[in-house]
C-alpha cells in the first residue's frame, strides 16, 4: 500500500511538471486547502483539473514562529497569534517539484492570509 501511494505521488509530480511546462504559468498562484499539519508546516491540496498536494514549510511564512498544538490541528504564530487550521483556504505558488521523490515544495502567495 505504501509503495502504491508513493508511486501515485511520483506520477502526480510528473503530471504537475508537464502541466506547468506545457503552457502553464510557473509563477501562478493556486487556491488550496490545508489537509494536514506537522510541526514543520502544512500539507496543502491544490489544483483545478487535477488534485495535487504539496508542503508549505513554516520557514517560508516570514515574520513569526509557528508551533503545532497538542492535537496536531492548528499551527499558531507565537508573536501574532495567527493560526493555520485544517481545512483553511490558502493561496500558494509552486517552489520546487522533486518528481523522482514525489514531493512538491510550496511557497506562500504574496496575498496569503493566515
Amino acid at each position: 500500500m505504501v509503495i502504491e501511494r508513493d508511486a501515485d505521488d511520483v506520477a502526480r509530480c510528473f503530471l504537475l511538471e508537464r502541466e506547468l511546462f506545457a503552457g502553464g504559468d510557473r509563477e501562478a498562484a493556486y487556491a488550496g486547502e490545508v489537509v494536514g499539519l506537522i510541526g514543520a508546516g502544512a500539507f496543502v491540496a491544490f489544483g483545478d483539473r487535477l488534485q495535487f498536494e504539496g508542503m508549505l514549510p513554516v520557514r517560508r511564512l516570514r515574520g513569526d514562529w509557528w508551533e503545532l498544538n497538542e492535537q496536531g490541528t492548528i499551527l499558531v504564530g507565537t508573536r501574532s497569534g495567527a493560526t493555520i487550521r485544517l481545512g483553511d483556504p490558502v493561496r500558494v505558488r509552486i517552489g520546487r517539484i522533486d518528481a523522482p521523490r514525489g514531493r512538491v515544495d510550496l511557497l506562500p502567495d504574496d496575498t496569503i492570509e493566515v
